[in-house]
Order: C-alpha cells, then sequence, then structure tokens
C-alpha cells in the first residue's frame, strides 16, 4: 500500500528539522570550544549553559561535580538537604523545568556529553594556577634569600679584607726598613707571612666574589657537542670524562656550547678526535685538551673566536699545531656548584 503523501512530508519535514537541530547543536560546541580556548574554561562553561537555555527555552541551567555546583546560569532551585544525593547522582547539566520535547532532551544530552570535557579542563586550569602561585611565592622567597645571602657575602668580604689590608700595610713597611733593620730570618719570616697574606686575599676573593652565573655540569655540553654525526664514516671521538663529581665551571651556558662546538666543527674533519677533561695542576681549575690527528684545521679567525670566548669564560686557551692539532683550556671551576670532600 502506497504511502500517502502528507506522510511522506511529515518525516521529510522531521528529519529535516532533526538534521537542522544537530548542525545547531554541533555549532553551537565549537563556538563554546572556541570561547574556551581562547578566553578561558570558565567563560567556555557560561557559554555552554546560555547556549542551553537558548537551545531549549529553560528558565535555568547548572552544572555539578559530584556535590558540588560548579555554575550555574538563570533561575536555578536551591537543593534541599535531603537531595543531597541526589544531586550527586543526578546528570553533569541539568536544566530547569526539565526538558519534555525530544529536541529538548537531545540538546540536553548532547552538552551533557561535552561538559565532562570542560569540567576537566578547567580542574587542570585551576590546578595550573595555583602551581603557578605556588612557584612564584618560592621564587619570591628564593630572591629573598638571595638577596640576604649577597648581603651577608659582601660583610663578611668586607669583614675579612679590612685586617687582611692592615697586617700586609704593616709588613710591607718593616720589609721596607720602616721599623728598623732586618736580619735574615726576620727577612724571610716577613717574606712568607707577605705572601700568605696575598695568598688569602686571592681566596677571598675567589671564594666571596659576587655571585655570578655559572655552569653546574660541563660535561652534557661536551657530550652533545661531539655527539658521532649519523653517517660520519670516520670513528667516534673519545671523551674522556670524570665520572664525579659534577664538572662546575664559571660562565654562562650559551658561551661554553658555543666554544664546544667551534671546537666540535674545527675538529670534524679528523681522522681521530680525543677529548679529555679534568682536574689541572691547579685545585683552582679544569683542564680540557682536545687533540685532532691530521685532517683538522684551525683558521686564525676560529683561533681569535675561541680566544674571546676563553677569555669571557675567565679561562686561558694553548693552540698547538705540531705535530698534530691540539687545543688546551684551564678555566677556573665555580665554586658555588663544589661539593667538600668528606674526611
Amino acid at each position: 500500500m502506497p504511502i500517502p503523501w502528507h506522510v511522506r512530508a511529515g518525516a521529510w519535514m522531521g528529519r529535516r528539522i532533526e538534521d537542522d537541530l544537530d548542525a545547531r547543536v554541533e555549532t553551537t560546541l565549537t563556538a563554546v570550544a572556541e570561547q574556551a580556548l581562547r578566553r578561558g574554561t570558565r567563560a567556555g562553561l557560561e557559554a555552554l549553559l546560555k547556549a542551553t537555555l537558548r537551545l531549549t527555552g529553560a528558565t535555568g541551567a547548572a552544572l555539578h561535580e559530584g556535590h558540588a555546583c560548579v555554575m550555574k546560569v538563570g533561575r536555578v532551585p536551591a537543593h534541599r538537604d535531603g537531595d543531597t544525593d541526589k544531586a550527586a547522582r543526578s546528570p553533569v547539566l541539568q536544566v530547569w523545568p526539565a526538558p519534555l520535547t525530544t529536541s529538548q532532551r537531545h540538546v540536553v544530552a548532547r552538552f551533557g556529553a561535552f561538559a565532562p570535557a570542560l569540567l576537566k579542563a578547567h580542574a587542570r586550569e585551576v590546578a595550573q594556577r595555583e602551581r603557578q602561585s605556588r612557584l612564584l611565592e618560592a621564587k619570591l622567597r628564593l630572591e629573598r634569600t638571595v638577596l640576604a645571602l649577597e648581603k651577608r657575602r659582601s660583610r663578611a668580604a668586607h669583614d675579612l679584607r679590612t685586617p687582611l689590608m692592615v697586617i700586609r700595610g704593616y709588613v710591607d713597611m718593616m720589609l721596607k726598613g720602616t721599623a728598623g733593620p732586618l736580619n735574615a730570618q726576620m727577612q724571610r719570616y716577613l717574606e712568607r707571612l707577605a705572601k700568605s697574606g696575598t695568598d688569602q686575599k686571592e681566596l677571598i676573593d675567589r671564594r666571596l666574589s659576587p655571585l655570578v652565573p655559572g655552569l653546574d655540569d660541563l660535561r652534557p655540553v661536551l657530550e652533545r657537542a661531539f655527539a658521532p654525526t649519523p653517517g660520519r664514516r670516520r670513528a667516534a671521538p673519545t671523551l674522556t670524562l670524570p665520572e664525579a663529581p659534577a664538572v662546575a665551571v664559571r660562565g654562562s651556558r650559551a658561551d661554553w656550547e658555543l666554544l664546544a662546538r667551534t671546537v666540535a666543527r674545527s675538529t670534524a674533519n679528523a681522522v681521530a678526535v680525543d677529548v679529555h677533561l679534568g682536574p689541572s695542576l691547579d685545585a683552582t681549575q679544569w683542564l680540557l685538551r682536545v687533540q685532532a690527528c691530521p685532517g683538522a684545521a684551525l683558521p686564525p679567525r676560529t683561533e681569535a673566536v675561541l680566544r674571546h670566548l676563553a677569555g669571557r669564560l675567565g679561562g686561558t686557551l694553548g693552540v698547538h699545531r705540531e705535530p698534530r692539532l691540539e687545543i688546551t683550556l684551564l678555566c677556573p671551576r665555580d665554586d658555588a656548584f663544589a661539593v667538600p670532600a668528606h674526611r
């Protein structure tokens, strides 16, 4: 039996209305997501509730997460004490009055399915803000601590230098004969005392110098700079690095990375490269030595760059080209990161 035309037309109109509603819902959800992305998830939650009121004709809507009401718009009835458990079991998205038509229930269900994702994102935003607040407080505390330590350092350096300068002044006067003639033994004692005073001043200047940023460990910088190049036929560079403690040096990480890359590029064509890092004869310095077999070249301009970087880092650079290229760098340790040895 053929279906009457008015029945077919009604079904077609129903499908068209339903498709139009689905399109409006998807467009609205896209706009809500953009709002949450641009202005934050709280703005997205508010936009979701207002869109719910607009598409369902309800007078109030609320978002619940467990027992807590995260957000509400419009006229929302207050829950009595006895409705707490019911509210906890209720859907995340609620509207008042309750949806009656199929279209209203469809909108509430579709928006309700999208709401948990917004709530999770909102919880992450809140947690991130709290974490940033804690980090800011910790940063302010560290800044106050560093300022107090810097004041103590400056005061300690002044208190130690003042009596030392007086002692050195009297020693110099005695060595010049101001206090009378000196015999050989007195001359020797005063010279030792003057040398000890000079050493003590250098120690104070080194240990109590103004705090400057340093590199806590030079080894990773060298490992990255001299890492084997993919597809390279020659043998990989040989790195001899101390196992412990960390190789702390003065100077910025950017300067050290530039110096290491420059040396690595200069020795890239060598048949064999040996990189050695260890303590020097002077306990206050590290020794970095790079040896390259024939094939490496160090142009004068590159050498000038390396010497400039070594000066910025407080070190001294040595270059030997015969019988093979050898680059040595003496760099001061950073006492700020030094770990005292156990006795």
